[in-house]
């Protein structure tokens, strides 16, 4: 009597399912959010472009601005020099003895900024001195601030061109200076000691002057004198013969005139309201060229560049470069209106190179492409993963539901057949001994497969879970060792197995125990499909040959082989590479006739990876299949 349970069918993970959750939870917000951000890509690419004129148009304002700043910051300092600081020798304001000495700007180095300083007086119409010689003072810094050079001359002919020729005054400018502006808002009023206004305007020498300064000491002991002090203005003029504009800032310095009684003419000046005019003329390469590419690295963004004034654009100029212009001279509250050529001259350009931006466009684009390449084949390869992942899992379902019905039968069949023996033998159905002995030795027989089952699982747990050293060992030893039990078969010697066993083998890395179960489950599978006559299939050669062969051999790689030829049906390829999985039978479990779980062969790879050995499953020349084990050696 059997009893057999045939088991509810397992059912996995749908792959369509899984597939549709991934494209709807992982690809579908991956394609609509990188879509979103393409667009929105291009519409920033598209707005930076259309804003660029206007970027740089304000680019340029600043870059002019910012140049104006520094020309202001350069000029705070030349108006807190005091009025005397314009000469090579001036009169040191203190009480001690009377004294010169040079001027910062005769003894310190001329900054890049300056080409030079200049002051005058302001003629007298009313003395009947206009049209005289004037005498105007160049200074040029250390090194050599009295000489007669291009620069001084250049000077000195734009301050008279510019300060001295035109229509004559009816009254003394500094009278007029003094009446109409209101000094609280037009610059500085700086009270001096009386003696240091007196030998800084002096015609003559400070020796021919102080010994009456000596001899009056008391006259002039405790005297203030009010200087007015004015802010800068500016004007413009030409340089020849390359006709950049020159940008000339003065001051007006105005002194009134002395209230007390002269001792000596050289003090001549002061009998009338004096009006010195001092100023500085700017370097055009510094202010035009220099100042601006300074600043243009500080101020223009990285696809702006700047052109300096004296640039010619080209006919038929690039349309990938857009050109913004501004004029630093405007900037400047001139006095009166410089000439239009002189204006034009003062214009710098900013380039915008749109190239450039469509080429870091571009870039950006590739790498947003190259991103949405990369995540594409992360996608694909996730629904790769996730399809592979589904199969195996509904494999691995149906080797468990293979697995359910190979216990029911392997399991089922000797507990009922137990069961059933000893219930009769328990009832005393049988007096013969015969029968009686029988009955026993199947319940032995059905404990035996029970205990086996129970073996082979223990041992796939052991061999999955513990660490094994191998040791070295002779395969041969090991293959003879458990000849004698593969040769019985239900306690009777079998004939369906030879054994070919090479010689002078090296040694190999081995377990105990482990080729007697590598060998014991393929001889078993072997014989499962292999029947003693599966051999003759009429071939009068084969009809001799053994249904199952085991040999051991050295390759032409110097590897130990231990292989289990049989004759069977044979193995698919497609299924080579599965049936060392756990569970693993080919073929429905509910028509399979062959008994077994499907641990078998599981255990052979089991075992010889605990060695270090691989495993592996052949097609065999003429039909069946060669399970081939690849020791290492030792």
């Amino acid at each position: 009597m059997r009893l057999a349970l045939r088991p509810s069918r397992l059912r996995g993970p749908s792959g369509r399912t899984a597939l549709f959750l991934y494209v709807l939870l992982v690809v579908l917000p991956a394609v609509v959010f990188g879509g979103l951000l393409w667009r929105q890509l291009q519409r920033e690419q598209q707005r930076v472009l259309l804003e660029l004129p206007r970027e740089s148009e304000d680019a340029a304002r600043r870059l002019a601005e910012q140049c104006f700043r520094r020309v202001n910051i350069e000029l705070e300092r030349e108006f807190m020099r005091p009025f005397e600081a314009y000469r090579v020798e001036a009169f040191v304001d203190d009480l001690g003895p009377i004294r010169t000495e040079d001027t910062p700007l005769v003894s310190e180095p001329r900054p890049d900024s300056v080409l030079g300083w200049f002051s005058f007086a302001a003629p007298d119409p009313a003395q009947d001195r206009f049209g005289e010689p004037v005498s105007v003072e160049v200074l040029r810094g250390a090194g050599d601030p009295a000489a007669i050079d291009p620069t001084q001359t250049l000077l000195e002919e734009i301050v008279r061109a510019e300060f001295l020729e035109g229509p004559e005054p009816t009254e003394s400018l500094a009278t007029a200076e003094l009446e109409s502006v209101e000094f609280e808002g037009w610059g500085q009023t700086r009270s001096r000691r009386l003696r240091t206004v007196l030998l800084n305007i002096a015609n003559a020498g400070v020796e021919e002057c102080s010994s009456a300064l000596d001899a009056n000491q008391k006259l002039y002991e405790g005297e203030q004198h009010d200087v007015h002090v004015s802010y800068f203005s500016f004007r413009t003029t030409r340089v020849e013969p390359s006709g950049r504009p020159l940008l000339i800032a003065y001051r007006r310095v105005v002194m009134p005139q002395l209230a007390i009684p002269l001792i000596e003419s050289c003090f001549e000046p002061i009998t009338r309201d004096l009006m010195l005019i001092q100023g500085v003329a700017f370097d055009p390469e510094w202010l035009f060229s220099r100042l601006p590419e300074e600043e243009a690295a500080q101020v223009l963004g990285p696809s702006l560049r700047f052109l300096p004034p004296r640039t010619r654009l080209a006919k038929d100029p690039d349309p990938d470069v857009y050109f913004a212009l501004d004029n630093l001279l405007p900037f400047f509250d001139m006095e009166r209106d410089a000439a239009p050529d002189v204006m034009s001259r003062g214009t710098m350009f900013v380039a915008a190179d749109v190239g450039e931006r469509r080429r870091g466009f571009r870039v950006q684009n590739s790498w947003f492409g190259a991103v949405a390449f990369v995540l594409m084949i992360s996608m694909t390869i996730g629904i790769r993963l996730l399809l592979s992942s589904v199969r195996r899992s509904r494999e691995e379902t149906e080797r468990t539901r293979n697995f359910v019905a190979s216990v029911t039968h392997e399991l089922r069949t000797p507990i009922a057949a137990v069961k059933l023996y000893g219930e009769m033998l328990r009832d005393g159905w049988f007096k013969d001994e015969t029968k009686r002995h029988d009955y026993l030795t199947r319940i032995v027989t059905e404990s035996d497969r029970l205990d086996q089952l129970v073996d082979r699982v223990l041992l796939r747990r052991r061999l999955s879970d513990q660490a094994h050293k191998p040791t070295s060992g002779s395969l041969n030893a090991e293959v003879a060792s458990v000849r004698p039990s593969l040769e019985l078969v239900g306690g009777t010697k079998a004939d369906d197995l030879a054994f070919e066993l090479a010689e002078h083998l090296q040694p190999v890395q081995l377990l105990a125990d482990g080729i007697h179960v590598i060998l014991t489950n393929l001889v078993e599978n072997a014989r499962k499909y292999a029947s003693p006559g599966a051999a003759d299939d009429g071939d009068p050669e084969r009809s001799q040959e053994p249904a199952i062969l085991v040999r051991t051999l050295q390759d032409r790689k110097s590897r130990v082989l231990l292989e289990v030829l049989d004759r069977g049906p044979g193995i698919a390829e497609e299924d080579r590479g599965r049936v060392f999985e756990a569970f693993r039978r080919l073929g429905d479990e509910a028509t399979r006739k062959t008994k077994g779980t499907g641990l078998g062969l599981h255990l052979v790879a089991l075992q010889a990876k605990a060695m270090g050995a691989r495993v592996s499953v052949h097609p065999r020349e003429g039909g069946g299949s060669v399970f081939r084990v690849i020791l290492a050696s030792a």
